[in-house]
C-alpha cells in the first residue's frame, strides 16, 4: 500500500470511528432522558409533565461529560504522547540499563525498527506486571513509546519477544495509533458519567459512606453503565480486525511464525490458569492496545479469540505452552552509551552522579575517601535491597489464585538452606507457570516481612472452604519432612499454621481460657510452671546468645533461668529440663492456652525482654523474633511493642 492510500485508509477509519461515536452518543443521551424520566414519574407519580427544560438540561449534561470529556482527554494525549498513556500504566522508560532482559528488549527494538522500516519508539516496561503483554502508543513518529511487561522480559525467549514486538511495529506501520489514541479518548468520554458515579459511591479513608453522595453516585453509574458499555462494544467493533493484520505484519517482519504464535500460546496457557491478568486499574481503559486482553467475553472483547489468532499464526489450532521463568542467563550487548570518557580518565562515583577524573588521582586517595566510597556503595547496596523487597511484596500481595496462594504460604514457610524442602517444592511449582517466580520474590523479601505475609496469608486463608484448608495443611506437611525430619524450627511453623488455619472469622480464639485468680505469672501454682517451664526450654533453643566466660550455664540456659525466675521459680539447683517432643509440647501448650489472657500476655511479654537483654547488642536476630512471634500467636496475645519494632524498622 502506497502512502497516499495508507492516507486515505486512516481518514476512512477515523471518519467511522466519528459516526459511530455520534451514534452512541445519541443513544446515550436518549438512553438516560428515558431513565430519569422514568425515575421522576416514580418520585412525582401526581405530576403533569416534565419540569421546564428538563430533557434539554439532561442532554446537555451528558454532553458536557462525554463530548467535553472527551475533547479534554485527546488534548492531554496530544501534548503527552505515547509517554503519556506508557506512564499512566505504570511504564518506566529504559535508555541504558544495567539489566541484561532489558538490553535484550532495546536490541529487538531496534531490530525490529529496521526490519519494519519504522522509527524507533521510546521504551519503557511494566515493571509490576508479571503478565506477557504489550502495547505501542503515539500520534506520530515523533511521540512512539513502545511498553512490555516484566512478564514478557521473563517469560519469553528472545524470539518470542521479537515476535512481540515485531507485532506493536505491525501497528506503527498500518497507522493504527492514531486511530487508537482518539479511540481511547472518546472511550474515556464514554465511561465518565460512570467512573464518577462509581468514585461517589466509595468509603471515604475513614470507611464511612455519605448517604445522599451515594445515592447520587448510584443513580450516575446506573446510567453511564451505558455510556461504558458503549465504549466497550465500541473498542471491540473498531480493534479485532486489526490484531489481525498486526499479526501478518510480525510474521513479514520477523520471517517465521513461531515466535508470535508461541507468544500466543504462553498466554493462552495463562487464561486457562487463570493467571497473567494485568494488575493496573488503568489497564481495562486500553485493552484495545494491548497484545492481547484478558479476561473477558466475547461480545466486549477487544481482539479476536486466541484459538483463531493461533490459527491463522500457526496454520493450525497449537495447544496452549507453559511460560515459564527464563532460567539461562541473558547476555546482550549495550546500546552505545550517550556520552564517553575523555582520553585517559577514569569514572568515579560521587554525590552527583557519574563524572571523569584523572587517572593520576587516584594514587592519591586518603583512606577517609576509601571510607566513603564503601560508606556509599553499602548504601547503594541496601537501597537496592530494600527496593527489591518492595517490588517483591508488591508482586506477592497480588496473588489471588488459590493455587498461587497455597505455594507462597509454602515457599514463606520453606527454610531456603534445605535443599530437600527446595527440590519438594520446585516439583509441587510446575503445575503454575510463575511459580518460580513466587518462590524468587519470597527469597527477596527482608527476613522481618516474611512473618507479616505468613499471617496476613494464613488470616485470609482462614476463611477459606475446609477442603482448601486441608490441602494447604496436607501439602505444609509434606514440606516440612521432605528431608526425612521435623526440626524445631519446622514444628514451630506447623503449630502455628494449623491454629492460625483454624481461627474461627473476626480472629476469635478458638481456645477458651480459664479464669485464674493469680495476678502475675510468679504466683502460678507448681503444676502449672512446670508446663511454662517445659514450653519455655523448647523456645530456649531459639535464643542465641554469646556464651558465658565462666562456662557455667550453656548459653540457652541463661535466658530459661532469667524466665523461670520471673515465674517465681528458685533457680538455685536447677537444671534446664530437655526440650519436649511432639507429644510433649502440644500438651505444655494446650496447658499454657488455658491461663489468664493476662497470665499469657505477661508470659510473652518476659520471653521477649528477657530475649532482648541477653542478645548481642541487644538485637533479636530473624530466627529468635520469628519464634518469639508464632509464641504469641499460639497463645493468641498481641505483640509486645519491642518485639512488634523489630517488624517495622524496614517498613
Amino acid at each position: 500500500m502506497r502512502f497516499r492510500q495508507h492516507q486515505g485508509a486512516a481518514q476512512t477509519r477515523t471518519i467511522q470511528l466519528m459516526l459511530w461515536f455520534g451514534v452512541l452518543v445519541v443513544a446515550l443521551t436518549l438512553a438516560i432522558n428515558l431513565l430519569l424520566a422514568l425515575v421522576y414519574k416514580l418520585v412525582v407519580p401526581t405530576g403533569f409533565g416534565f419540569p421546564n427544560l428538563f430533557f434539554e438540561t439532561n442532554t446537555a449534561v451528558v454532553l458536557l461529560f462525554v463530548v467535553g470529556g472527551a475533547i479534554v482527554e485527546t488534548q492531554r494525549l496530544r501534548a503527552g504522547g505515547g509517554a503519556r498513556v506508557a506512564h499512566w500504566l505504570g511504564g518506566v522508560e529504559v535508555t541504558d540499563p544495567d539489566d541484561a532482559l532489558e538490553r535484550r528488549l532495546l536490541n529487538v527494538v531496534d531490530e525490529m525498527a529496521i526490519a519494519s522500516a519504522q522509527p524507533v519508539p521510546r521504551v519503557f516496561v511494566m515493571r509490576r506486571e508479571d503478565a506477557i503483554n504489550g502495547f505501542v502508543a503515539g500520534w506520530s513518529a515523533d511521540d512512539l513509546a513502545l511498553t512490555v511487561t516484566r512478564g514478557a522480559l521473563e517469560r519469553l525467549n528472545r524470539a518470542e519477544l521479537q515476535g512481540l514486538v515485531a507485532h506493536e511495529f505491525g501497528h506503527i506501520k498500518e497507522d493504527d495509533l492514531p486511530l487508537s489514541m482518539r479511540m481511547l479518548a472518546l472511550v474515556w468520554g464514554l465511561s465518565l458519567i460512570h467512573g464518577y458515579g462509581q468514585t461517589l459511591m466509595r468509603p471515604n479513608q475513614d470507611g464511612q459512606v455519605n448517604p445522599l453522595a451515594w445515592l447520587v453516585g448510584l443513580v450516575l453509574t446506573a446510567a453511564g453503565w451505558l455510556g461504558w458499555l458503549a465504549g466497550r462494544i465500541l473498542q471491540a467493533a473498531i480493534s479485532r480486525q486489526r490484531e489481525f493484520l498486526a499479526d501478518a505484519s510480525a510474521i513479514q517482519f520477523t520471517r517465521t511464525s513461531d515466535g508470535l504464535g508461541n507468544v500466543l500460546r504462553k498466554i493462552w496457557h495463562d487464561q486457562k490458569l487463570l493467571a497473567g491478568r494485568m494488575q493496573h486499574p488503568a489497564a481495562e481503559m486500553v485493552a484495545a492496545m494491548l497484545l492481547h486482553e484478558p479476561g473477558q467475553t466475547h461480545l466486549l472483547a477487544c481482539h479476536p479469540r486466541l484459538s483463531e489468532r493461533i490459527r491463522r499464526v500457526c496454520g493450525t489450532v497449537l495447544p496452549p505452552l507453559p511460560a515459564r521463568l527464563l532460567r539461562e542467563p541473558v547476555s546482550e550487548p549495550r546500546r552505545p552509551r550517550a556520552t564517553t570518557a575523555p582520553e585517559g580518565a577514569l569514572a568515579a562515583v560521587n554525590d552527583g552522579g557519574l563524572t571523569w577524573v584523572s587517572a593520576g588521582a587516584t594514587t592519591s586517595a586518603t583512606p577517609a575517601s576509601v571510607q566513603h566510597d564503601l560508606i556509599q556503595a553499602h548504601s547503594e547496596g541496601w537501597s537496592a535491597r530494600l527496593h527489591a523487597d518492595r517490588e517483591a511484596l508488591a508482586r506477592l500481595q497480588r496473588l489471588q489464585g488459590p493455587t498461587e496462594q497455597r505455594l507462597l504460604l509454602l515457599a514463606l514457610m520453606m527454610d531456603p538452606a534445605n535443599g530437600a524442602e527446595r527440590r519438594w517444592w520446585d516439583v509441587r511449582s510446575q503445575e503454575l507457570t510463575h511459580g518460580a517466580r513466587i518462590l524468587d520474590d519470597v527469597q527477596a523479601l527482608l527476613p522481618q516481612h516474611r512473618m507479616p505475609e505468613f499471617e496476613r496469608l494464613t488470616a485470609q486463608l482462614a476463611g477459606a472452604p475446609i477442603a482448601q484448608r486441608r490441602q494447604v495443611v496436607h501439602d505444609a506437611r509434606e514440606l516440612l519432612r521432605a528431608d526425612g525430619r521435623i526440626s524445631p524450627r519446622d514444628r514451630l511453623w506447623w503449630l502455628t499454621l494449623r491454629h492460625r488455619l483454624n481461627a474461627q472469622p473476626g480472629g476469635a480464639p478458638l481456645i477458651l481460657p480459664l479464669t485464674h485468680h493469680h495476678e502475675d505469672i510468679s504466683d502460678l501454682p507448681e503444676a502449672e510452671r512446670a508446663y511454662v517451664a517445659a514450653l519455655s526450654a523448647y523456645l530456649a533453643r531459639f535464643i542465641p546468645m554469646p556464651e558465658r566466660a565462666d562456662g557455667v550455664h550453656p548459653a540457652s540456659q541463661v535466658w530459661y533461668d532469667q524466665v523461670m525466675q520471673r515465674c517465681g521459680e528458685d533457680m538455685a539447683d536447677t537444671v534446664m529440663p530437655q526440650p519436649p517432643d511432639a507429644d510433649g509440647l502440644v500438651h505444655a501448650l494446650s496447658a499454657v492456652q488455658e491461663l489468664g489472657w493476662v497470665l499469657r500476655a505477661i508470659l510473652v511479654k518476659s520471653w521477649v525482654e528477657e530475649a532482648f537483654n541477653h542478645s548481642p547488642q541487644g538485637l533479636l536476630s530473624d530466627e529468635t523474633a520469628d519464634a518469639l512471634r508464632m509464641c504469641a500467636c499460639l497463645l493468641d496475645t498481641p505483640l509486645p511493642p519491642m518485639l512488634e519494632a523489630h517488624y517495622r524498622a524496614t517498613r
